[in-house]
């Protein structure tokens, strides 16, 4: 299922109009139905504001449901979100369920997310596994190196980038609420 049917099958699940949608997120009802039908993108900044809406964990949301097979390879990941504006890839990590949610972005040499800065409502950890990240939780500002983690406590605000000259992978997961 593509990331605007999810969107839709959830709004439809709580029995939400998109003009419900829209008053809550403050999104135009146009946007919201582009991107209910695949037709935008959303920033992740935007999908957040959904998911918050919905009451449903961003990770979850972006998961997709494949199969039994335990593994994924790198080769068959399924893109779930791609953002050209900002220059930012989201792969799932993860091609079943399972009690845990896993995504790779993926973040163009020097890019950034200037207009992201939200918590949720889970712990999550990111990993370095290429690149630079600069990450900002709350007012402090710090700087990951390949290899490097970082724990995020649930509703910490913050706003990461690509501060090098390569790519940036940063692979995050978080337990499933």
């Amino acid at each position: 299922m593509k990331l605007g049917e999810k969107i839709k099958t959830v709004r439809k699940n709580k029995d939400y109009t998109l003009k419900h949608l829209s008053e809550i997120t403050g999104l135009s009802i146009g946007f919201l139905s582009n991107i209910e039908r695949d037709l935008n993108s959303p920033s992740i900044n935007n999908l957040q504001q959904i998911c918050s809406a919905l009451g449903i964990n961003l990770m979850e949301i972006l998961d997709e449901e494949v199969g039994t097979n335990p593994i994924t390879r790198a080769t068959e990941r399924e893109e779930i979100l791609k953002n050209i504006e900002t220059n930012i890839k989201v792969e799932s990590l993860l091609n079943k369920k399972a009690s845990l949610n896993g995504i790779a972005i993926t973040i163009d040499e020097e890019s950034s997310f200037s207009d992201m800065t939200w918590g949720h409502s889970y712990d999550e950890i990111g990993i370095v596994i290429k690149g630079e990240l600069e990450i900002e939780l709350d007012s402090a500002l710090y700087h990951l190196y390949e290899g490097d983690s970082i724990f995020i406590k649930q509703n910490t605000p913050h706003r990461y980038r690509n501060p090098g000259l390569v790519s940036s992978i940063v692979y995050w997961v978080s337990s499933k609420k």
